[in-house]
């Protein structure tokens, strides 16, 4: 059996690791010269299975309009709407109580399982991507947020997250680094089962393992179309070649849809652009070592040696890629303020920018699975939480597409059958 995994981005690069394990004939597709080089290039760096829950929580609306604006972490371009509408309403249909907290708790359940399977990963390979093992900091500036925090969490209720709630000085003795800022802290949580780690990194080091089971690897080839003959899939053409298989993977992040689209399939999945800086330290002991998420702020740290990632921000604003130099100033202001002692290096002009689309669907959950088309699979629209649900993602549609019974609960989960009718 032959499949194309079209995308070698953290999850389609995990993808095809999974596949060529399973001893499948593989060929991984990516258009650029390199893997990740799009959204999984310099994001966050979090793995956060306990940070999983979708954006859209009930209330969501007067957030938005409270937080939105040039300097506050959400921004909606006003060129953007006529594409973000019908994904918009949606996005906000799905915020409901009733529809959000399944959505959570299947999102949740992946990222907890999706953590397993990273480690096996480890186990079985000699990887190096700067990985943290040691769990993330949460970090609250007020009650009112921390006891929202702790109520969300409560109503998810999944068992595999750990939490522990740490006062100010648990907090500080933890992580030194925030001992400036100590009199705004009210408290943090303390996720034992968080990682980080660079994926990029990561995702060259599935493509590594993928090549030595024998998977075939093309870079610099830009898919055209997935073909099909008598209704099923039978292969693609590239700007160089057409190639058959059996099956086609679409792990192509926010291009999916465009792929998608010719062969009759809507898939809802919207570009929300975040932001990164990485910085290499000249006074990596005043930087911290654990991951951090500011939630007043909307940005996380994270260390790989002596570089510091910070993250975060979400524009709605369609397919632009641009880095918008106001976006790095909140950002790096943002950063500075969180991490008083680093804030002349992180002011210094050293910091290399970045911007890239996260794949988001209105529910939360990410595409996965088979659809309508016989051979066409999905594992695609994981928002933010690439990386933290890529080890999952590719075991399921392995498990999937080779026929097996996969090791989760598929509630929740899955690609929509007829995405021209349902989403």
């Amino acid at each position: 059996m032959h499949v194309i995994v079209i995308g070698a981005g953290v999850v389609g690069s995990t993808t095809a690791l999974a596949l060529a394990e399973r001893g499948l004939d593989l060929t991984l597709i990516e258009r650029h010269v390199e893997p990740a080089a799009e959204t999984s290039h310099a994001n966050g760096g979090g793995i956060t299975p306990g940070h999983a829950e979708p954006w859209n929580s009930p209330g969501i609306v007067r957030r938005l309009l409270t937080r939105s604006g040039e300097g506050e972490p959400f921004r909606i371009r006003p060129g953007a709407l006529p594409g973000l509408t019908g994904w918009g309403l949606r996005f906000l249909y799905h915020s409901r109580a009733s529809r959000y907290y399944p959505n959570a708790r299947a999102n949740t359940r992946l990222a907890v399982y999706s953590g397993h399977c990273l480690k096996a990963l480890r186990e079985r390979y000699e990887l190096n991507y700067h990985q943290y093992t040691d769990g993330s900091l949460e970090l609250y500036f007020s009650q009112a947020e921390l006891d929202h925090a702790l109520d969300l969490r409560r109503r998810i209720g999944d068992p595999g997250v750990e939490i522990r709630l740490l006062g100010v000085d648990d907090t500080v003795a933890l992580e030194p680094a925030l001992e400036p800022i100590a009199p705004r802290l009210i408290g943090a949580m303390q996720l034992p089962l968080h990682e980080s780690g660079d994926a990029c990194e990561f995702s060259a080091e599935m493509v590594r393992c993928a090549r030595s089971l024998g998977a075939r690897v093309l870079f610099d080839t830009q898919v055209l179309t997935i073909n099909t003959e008598n209704d099923r899939i039978n292969g693609v053409l590239t700007d160089k070649d057409t190639i058959s298989a059996d099956a086609v993977v679409l792990s192509a992040g926010c291009n999916s849809p465009i792929l998608a689209r010719p062969l009759g399939l809507r898939l809802p999945i919207y570009p929300v652009k975040g932001y990164s800086a990485t910085l290499e330290l000249d006074q990596v002991e005043r930087a911290p070592t654990m991951p951090l998420l500011d939630l007043e702020q909307r940005i996380v740290t994270a260390r790989y040696g002596r570089r510091l990632r910070m993250a975060g921000l979400a524009d709605f604003e369609g397919h632009d890629r641009s880095i918008r130099p106001e976006r790095i100033a909140r950002l790096l202001d943002s950063a500075a303020t969180l991490l008083p002692r680093l804030a002349d290096e992180i002011h210094s002009g050293k910091a290399v920018p970045w911007a890239g689309l996260r794949p988001m669907t209105p529910k939360g959950p990410p595409m996965l699975g088979p659809t309508r088309i016989p051979g066409l699979y999905l594992n695609t629209g994981h928002g933010s939480m690439g990386w933290t649900q890529a080890a999952g993602s590719a075991e399921v549609l392995a498990d999937l597409v080779t026929g097996n019974v996969p090791g989760i609960d598929m509630r929740g989960l899955g690609a929509v059958k007829d995405e021209r009718v349902k989403v």
